[in-house]
Parts: structure tokens; C-alpha cells; sequence
């Protein structure tokens, strides 16, 4: 059994204090800093007023009836800070990807700044020349950023490709910014646990009214959803209860493997970690994957797991939650919970109470909490901009300045919220009670905050916005240092890990039909269409597929992601 205590032994506390006294992760150094004049604190404005104009090019707004063309609050005050008057480019959601992907293939005519696609490959855009390599820039230019990668070694990692370049300044996730005022000051605290966090939810109400505690061990759970099962905790007299589904996709349901020490990285879709002597796995391969399809099984065989797990969706997974039918699910975003409840109310439940489960033990009887892959290649400078040094320090102080954080974090001081003379801020009742009868996020995004361009997802922004939720607030920071654990470098399509051209031909080669095919079998053993028997024998046809290729790629980006290889 692979012994993953810390989730990757050698990724873990990467993000914390230690690592700065370290100088790297594990004992190993990380990649060394660029070498130039240090970039100083900005003074403010970076340019004369009316004389400097910044090009970006970004999706629209979250919030559809607000779009960055209408020069938003947030982006005016921006303005008056910098002096830099900013021209929008602006693509509708849906359509950037295509309409952007094509216009950066054809390299004429950039924009100074862009965000990059969500399936584009930031990195392949600094090999083929459309986006700008970034490292002196930001050395030079980037006060904030550099403050943090001080602070934060595995922020340089996370956005450095494999040969050597920087070519996208990052948005974070929560994990890395405390604070708006310690941006300012530079005495960054380790934020510990995520606030957003992806973890298990059940129904309180339904523990309480049929006398049960909250599980901890993988025997408590089958034995509540056993309960939830036969004692009609929904109170309707019919036997139409479903103890458990997933919320997005087949993968959420294996975060029972937590009871065998097998972690997924924040949520279900990581499907390759690291274990304590720094060597790659693939884990729907492992004994632990194994353990956890023999209790899926057994869920699903007696009806303790939706019959529909496979297919699931989150409109369909709402869509029983709001017909008081579903007791619990395996992977969800903290984020959801008030909506769950606000729906059921609507619908007459009022005692209902989704709640999160703190994770299941393993199998040294600790609960240990994943944080959320945090660092995300969000913007390049194109190689059409006339003014780099200046796109950098913009983007700097958007994302990283104390004024920068609280603008896309809060919104307009005196508007959507107010400081206290302790430094205390809350919402004001014109974000939270609106006359649009919106939700106070989707308040704060009709000013351009929580958007498009790279922003730090600030410990405190959550806090301010789920002031109303407590219960979410205190569940957060219920964890303690040792609990908290570090995913595996993982972002989806911007990948974290610096693949080159011919590593990522490998793996366009081999893991989509491997991911496939792994999905494929996992819901044939855990619906019993396939004997666990035969687990041997889908590890070899994996193994066939080129496993071992990837296997190969994965631990040579990862030696690189460290600055070990070779």
C-alpha cells in the first residue's frame, strides 16, 4: 500500500512557512530565481493620466448584464489608480475559446494583454511566439508577484514551463493571499485550509431525526446511508429516498478512497499523485483504487448508491436534491451549500440543513483536508505589445496590490462594501439585499469584480461573502495546520506541470483512451458487470495502453517542476 500520510509527500507544505526557510520542497531546491534589477514597490499613478492605453483581451463577465465593455466600477477605479486607461476587447463566454483560439493561430493584430483560452496550452503559446516570455518582466516589474513567489516557491514552479520561460501571469485560487492589507505590508500568513472547499456533504436534519452521528469511518458512512435507506428520513411514508449520488461525474464517488489513503487532490478529478519517496502513480491503478470500487460495489448492490451515479450531472443532481430525495453527496463545493437549502425551504422543508462532512479517516485514523490546485496561467502579454514593462506593472497591481485585491475581492469601498477603523470589512446591504434581487457575488460581478483577468481568490473575500454562513466559515478553519495537505500539481487543460511539446504528444497519444478506458471498467466493477477478480487483468490493459510512457512523462515534469531533473 502506498503510505501518501501528507498526500504527496514531496509537494506537501509547499505552500507553507516552511518552505521559505527550505528554499525548496522536500529538501530540494525549486527553480531559481531570474537574475536582475529587482522590481520596487509601485508608485502610484504607473502612468500620466490620458497618456498611456493598455489592449485586453478577455471572455465577458460572469454576470451576463454587466459586461467589462461598460466600463465597469471596478476597472474605473482602476483607472484613476494606475492612470492607465484600459480599451476591452471583449468575447461572449461560450464563443472565446473558438474566436480567440482562431485570432491568436493567426497571429496579426494582438491585443497588449490577453486572457489566455481555457483549452488553449499557455505554454505552447510562448514556444510558437504569440505570447511573450514574462521572466525579466516580472523580475524587473512585478513587485506583488515576486513578494509571493518569495513566500510561495511552488507559485514560480506552478507557472514555469519546461523551457524555462514564464509566459502567462497566474489568477489564484484560495491558498495564497490571507489578506488584502498583507499585500501591503508583506507579512503573508499561510491561509491554511481553502474556504471553498470540494468535499463531502449529507443532510443534519436527516441525521438528527433518525438519531445519528456524523460519519467518520467508512462503517459509519455505510451504516448511515443504510439508515437513510430504510428509515424514511424524508417522512413521506414511501421508500423513495437515494443516500447517495455524485453531483458532477462518475469520479466524485471516489473520494471514498480517503478511507484507504488514497487522496484526489481536492476533488475527484486528479488522477495522478506522488507518494512519499517522490515517485509518480497513477491511481485507478493502485490496491487502493481497488478497495474502494469493492465498497462502491457493495453500496450499489444493496441500493445505497443513486443507480444513476454514472450519468450524473449537476442540474440532475439538483434537480433530486430540491424533491427532498437525496441524503447525501461525495464531492460538492462548499459554495453550493446555502443554494441546496434556500432551494428545499422554497419547497417547504424548512428544517433542511445540508451540512459538510470533514474527510474519512484513513487508515492512521486522521481526517486530513486537500486543498484546491491554486495557481492558474491566466494572462499573457502578447508579442504585439508596445509597451510590455507597462502591461506588467498593470497587471501586477490588479491582481497582487492590496488596492488590487480588494477591488476584485470586495468591490467599491462605500459601495458594495465598508472597512471598519479595526480594518474589518463586511458587505454592505446594497450588495446583500440589492434592489436587482441578485446574490451578493453576482452583485460584486456587476461591478467587475470576481472575474475574467487574474485575481487572487483572497481567504478573505470568502469570508466577507459568506458572512451569512457561518457554520461554512467555521468548518474552513476547523482544520489545523497538520490536517491541511497540498494537492498535486494539476490544472486541468493549463496543466501545472512544465510538459514539453514532445511529452504532451505523448500523452495526446495515450491518456485520453487510458482515462476512458479506466472510467469504462470502474462503473462495470462497481455495478458487478465485471468480477473485482479481474482487477489484475484491467491493470494490464491499462498497462498495454502506455501507462508506463505516461508514467515515464509525468515523473520527468514532475523532476522539473521541482528543478530536480536530470
Amino acid at each position: 500500500m502506498r503510505k501518501n500520510k501528507r498526500l504527496s509527500g514531496i509537494i506537501a507544505g509547499t505552500m507553507a512557512l516552511s518552505m521559505v526557510a527550505a528554499g525548496g520542497i522536500g529538501g530540494v531546491s525549486i527553480r531559481a530565481e531570474a537574475a536582475g534589477s529587482r522590481a520596487e514597490k509601485p508608485v502610484l499613478p504607473l502612468a500620466e493620466e490620458g497618456t498611456e492605453t493598455l489592449t485586453i483581451a478577455t471572455m465577458d463577465n460572469w454576470y451576463a448584464t454587466k459586461s467589462y465593455n461598460d466600463n465597469l466600477p471596478v476597472y474605473q477605479e482602476f483607472e484613476k489608480l494606475t492612470g492607465v486607461k484600459i480599451n476591452w476587447e471583449v468575447i461572449p463566454i461560450n464563443d472565446y475559446d473558438q474566436v480567440m483560439g482562431t485570432r491568436l493561430a493567426s497571429g496579426q493584430n494582438l491585443p497588449d494583454i490577453f486572457v489566455i483560452p481555457w483549452e488553449a496550452n499557455a505554454d505552447q503559446l510562448g514556444y510558437d511566439g504569440i505570447a511573450m516570455p514574462l521572466n525579466d518582466l516580472i523580475e524587473e516589474n512585478a513587485y506583488y508577484l515576486n513578494q509571493l513567489m518569495d513566500k510561495y516557491p511552488v507559485v514560480r514552479s506552478g507557472i514555469t514551463s519546461a523551457d524555462g520561460n514564464i509566459y502567462a501571469y497566474p489568477g489564484f485560487g484560495e491558498g495564497f493571499v490571507n489578506t488584502a492589507e498583507e499585500m501591503e505590508t508583506g507579512e503573508l500568513t499561510d491561509p491554511g485550509a481553502n474556504l471553498c472547499l470540494n468535499v463531502s456533504m449529507i443532510r443534519q436534519d436527516w441525521l438528527d431525526k433518525l438519531g445519528l452521528d456524523m460519519p467518520e469511518t467508512l462503517d459509519d458512512w455505510y451504516n448511515v446511508l443504510k439508515a437513510f435507506k430504510t428509515q424514511d428520513p424524508n417522512g413521506n411514508g414511501k421508500a423513495d429516498e437515494i443516500p447517495l449520488t455524485a453531483t458532477f461525474n462518475v469520479r466524485d464517488i471516489y473520494r471514498f478512497g480517503e478511507a484507504f489513503g488514497l487522496y484526489r487532490s481536492g476533488n475527484a478529478e486528479c488522477r495522478w499523485d506522488v507518494d512519499d519517496e517522490g515517485k509518480i502513480y497513477f491511481k485507478d491503478t493502485t490496491e487502493e483504487f481497488k478497495k474502494t470500487l469493492e465498497f462502491l460495489n457493495k453500496l450499489y448492490a444493496e441500493g445505497l448508491l443513486d443507480p444513476e451515479y454514472s450519468m450524473a450531472a449537476y442540474d440532475r443532481t439538483t434537480e433530486k436534491i430540491n424533491r427532498d430525495l437525496l441524503g447525501a453527496l461525495c464531492s460538492d463545493w462548499m459554495s453550493n451549500i446555502g443554494t441546496y437549502n434556500a432551494n428545499l425551504k422554497t419547497a417547504g422543508v424548512d428544517d433542511a440543513n445540508w451540512v459538510p462532512v470533514k474527510p474519512i479517516q484513513n487508515p492512521d485514523g486522521e481526517s486530513l483536508i486537500v486543498n484546491r490546485w491554486s495557481v492558474w496561467k491566466t494572462a499573457a502579454i502578447s508579442k504585439d505589445c508596445k509597451n510590455p514593462e507597462l502591461a506588467m506593472k498593470w497587471l501586477d497591481f490588479q491582481t497582487l496590490s492590496a488596492e488590487g485585491v480588494a477591488l476584485t475581492n470586495f468591490g467599491i469601498e462605500g459601495v458594495s462594501y465598508a472597512k471598519s477603523d479595526d480594518g474589518k470589512i463586511t458587505l454592505t446591504e446594497t450588495a446583500t439585499n440589492n434592489s436587482d434581487g441578485i446574490g451578493a457575488q453576482e452583485y460584486l460581478r456587476s461591478l467587475g469584480a470576481w472575474g475574467q483577468l487574474p485575481y487572487p481568490q483572497a481567504k478573505e473575500g470568502y469570508e466577507v461573502l459568506w458572512a451569512d454562513q457561518p457554520e461554512i466559515i467555521e468548518f474552513g478553519n476547523s482544520f489545523t495546520a497538520d490536517q491541511v495537505v497540498q494537492p498535486f500539481p494539476n490544472n486541468g487543460t493549463k496543466a501545472a506541470l512544465p510538459f514539453t511539446d514532445e511529452e504532451n504528444s505523448i500523452r495526446s497519444e495515450y491518456e485520453t483512451n487510458i482515462e476512458t478506458y479506466c472510467d469504462e471498467m470502474a462503473i462495470k466493477f462497481i455495478e458487478g458487470k465485471e468480477s473485482l477478480d479481474n482487477f489484475e487483468d484491467y491493470v494490464a490493459t491499462v498497462e498495454s495502453y502506455g501507462l508506463g510512457e505516461l508514467l515515464e512523462v509525468h515523473q520527468t515534469a514532475y523532476e522539473r517542476f521541482l528543478g530536480t531533473e536530470g
